[in-house]
């Protein structure tokens, strides 16, 4: 037997983004979904995702949620191209034009210091809060909202699945480490740039510090740099570059190679490896992702699907007593014969055949079609009423209360047993002493269709 394959993130935002739907606007007419979902194997969170995909491609929510996608997308590469031209505008702005030299000290603190600054304050926030909901984060989620238009249900069904696994700050987290890396991705390609088309010289200038604190610090924030070949000026070199640029060629070249090694160890690396580190984190999330199906919405689904199908013995308690009724007196039937089908897997062939002159009231899988089943005979009572179940699904209260409730609008009622050839004899058996705690002769519950055609044609010609 095929397996449907395990249930992705993807199916279970499209679940959830259904069941919003549904709590907002009303169940989703899903007779068909729900067979399909019925007559798969798995857990109830499996058969709920198998419906939503059914109802998701019919209702066209599917095509909605991945066109928001598409949305979020283009707009996290806007978001990415804005960032890495601020990042060159930020380093051609502290390079300067050439002319004057660089101050070393000031372009280090322009490319890195708000960097700097906006790392500590989002990792406090993440380790205090659990956020990281602050500012680029912030902006990206009411973005994200507002992208959603009037398919709500996108987002809504996105931040819920995330807030419920404790995934948001991770999500949040990786779009502003995200953004930060292209900023200083761009700030790195922007000092290359200029220093590969630009001659500069470099400066450093004080009037309090002494020069040694200069030798001290630039060899100290250019040794992670240097393990990975970038050169560092040596102590002579910084130091004839105190006030006035040195005209050493080697010393120039020097400054420009510790200045790009620390833009790039202190501000590119530490933020792309946070963004794998979310991006990583966020996977596994999801992966270990499940429905909530005790959720309003889910819980129904859970039981009208899961219970049905699986369980053998007591599907529901059954009820104590369900009394069938009968109507009585020619005068009172609208037509000799009729059939109606109450949950019919996908694979059961519907109308039968053998149905001839009796009406056909259809499959009543949803809650609208029962009650369109019942206001029809209601309307038009009949001499003889075929309802027809599937002998593979087991019976259920919902399922028995129905039956009784149609055989009360016609003459005489009998069941056909769908299927029984092929059922398991367990659930043949259950569904014989279920009809039969509810008032059904044995004689009125057929398992093969040769008996039950012979019935409801009797009926048309009696």
């Amino acid at each position: 037997m095929n397996r449907p394959s395990p249930p992705s993130f993807e199916a279970r935002w499209l679940a959830e983004a259904v069941r919003l739907r549904e709590r907002a606007r009303g169940r989703l007419p899903d007779g068909e979904a729900m067979r399909h979902a019925r007559a798969i194997g798995g857990s109830a969170e499996a058969r709920i995702i198998a419906r939503a995909r059914m109802l998701g491609e019919d209702s066209g929510l599917a095509v909605a949620l991945q066109a928001w996608r598409l949305r979020i997308r283009a707009a996290a590469a806007l978001f990415g191209l804005l960032a890495f031209l601020a990042g060159v505008g930020a380093a051609l702005a502290a390079a300067g034009d050439g002319v004057r030299a660089i101050n070393v000290v000031w372009a280090l603190g322009a490319l890195l210091g708000v960097h700097v600054v906006m790392l500590v304050l989002w990792a406090g926030g993440f380790a205090l809060s659990g956020g990281g909901s602050l500012g680029v984060g912030a902006l990206w989620n009411w973005l994200a909202r507002r992208l959603a238009g009037d398919t709500f249900e996108a987002a809504s069904a996105f931040a819920g699945l995330h807030a419920r696994a404790g995934l948001v700050r991770w999500w949040l987290a990786g779009v502003t480490h995200g953004i930060w890396s292209a900023a200083l991705a761009g700030a790195l390609a922007g000092l290359l740039a200029t220093f590969l088309l630009r001659g500069h010289a470099f400066v450093w200038e004080t009037t309090l510090l002494p020069a040694d604190f200069f030798v001290g610090f630039v060899a100290a924030a250019g040794w992670l740099p240097a393990q990975l070949g970038f050169a560092v000026p040596d102590a002579a070199a910084v130091a004839a570059s105190g006030g006035s640029p040195s005209a050493d060629e080697a010393a120039r070249q020097a400054w420009a190679s510790w200045l790009l090694g620390c833009v790039l160890i202190y501000g590119l690396v530490p933020r792309m490896l946070l963004w794998v580190g979310c991006a990583l984190r966020l996977s596994r999330g999801r992966a270990t992702l499940r429905l909530d199906t005790t959720l309003p919405g889910f819980a129904e689904l859970a039981d009208e699907l899961a219970p049905a199908s699986e369980r053998m013995g007591v599907t529901d308690a059954a009820p104590t007593r369900i009394e069938i009724g009968r109507i009585e007196g020619a005068a009172h039937f609208a037509a000799a014969a009729a059939a109606v089908a109450i949950e019919l897997r996908p694979d059961t062939h519907w109308p039968p055949d053998w149905l001839g002159a009796a009406r056909d009231l259809g499959v009543a899988d949803s809650r609208e079609q029962r009650a369109r089943a019942l206001r029809e005979l209601g309307a038009s009572p009949v001499r003889r009423l075929l309802v027809v179940c599937d002998a593979r699904i087991s019976p259920d209260r919902g399922s028995l209360a129905l039956i009784a409730e149609l055989s009360r609008l016609a003459g005489e009622c009998a069941v056909w047993l769908a299927g029984a050839d092929v059922a398991e004899a367990e659930r043949v058996r259950r569904w014989h002493e279920s009809l039969e705690q509810i008032g059904f002769a044995p004689a009125a519950v057929f398992d093969s269709a040769t008996a039950a055609g012979a019935w409801i044609v009797g009926g048309t010609h009696g």
